[in-house]
């Protein structure tokens, strides 16, 4: 099956070419800053319906997600530079938070939306063990300033809900929302 991702996140279209679909990128830019007291689960599912409905593209199943960490109902996402970073995963130290990810998968005018949590655990974090992770890991473009696939995975003691999800696409549901669609759009 061809989809489009409305997202220049190498990690989702890892996840999706692994799961068989060909997969052409078409990231969406929307504004995303968040509304006043807008909760963390309702801006994730608006970020990832805003990225989809801006995708031009009618006749291909389009994908779009967005992912943000939650600590105490406050959205963690891309860090702006190093030092954001730093702050990031300091407040992350010894914290349980939750990951959030959207998806949302739109053919024409069908859209279907899902929200995924996971819950992540840290062990505490020095900030030796800090300066090492972000001297040697890209972290700019992830939500939370971490990977769990890749060096951040040493500060992690629990994880409760799909991995994928904290990668930054639940693709079991993605590939059910794509499959619900087909079986619609063929009707």
């Amino acid at each position: 099956m061809e989809v489009i991702l409305a997202s220049k996140s190498p990690r989702r279209l890892q996840l999706l070419q692994c799961a068989g679909l060909a997969v052409e990128v078409m990231p969406s830019h929307i504004d995303e800053t968040p509304f006043t007291d807008e909760s963390v689960p309702d801006m994730v599912m608006r970020l990832c319906q805003e990225k989809a409905k801006a995708c031009p593209v009618e006749n291909r199943p389009i994908i779009a997600a967005d992912t943000l960490v939650s600590l105490h109902d406050e959205p963690l996402g891309q860090p702006e530079n190093i030092a954001d970073a730093k702050r990031m995963l300091q407040k992350l130290s010894g914290q349980t938070q939750s990951v959030l990810t959207a998806v949302c998968v739109r053919l024409g005018k069908q859209i279907l939306t899902q929200r995924v949590i996971t819950s992540v655990q840290f062990r505490d974090i020095t900030d030796a063990e800090l300066d090492i992770y972000l001297a040697h890991n890209d972290v700019l473009d992830k939500a939370g300033a971490y990977a769990i696939q890749s060096g951040a995975a040493s500060f992690i003691t629990q994880v409760d809900g799909p991995l994928d999800n904290v990668i930054g696409l639940p693709v079991r549901q993605t590939l059910d929302m794509l499959k619900t669609l087909e079986i619609s759009h063929d009707c």
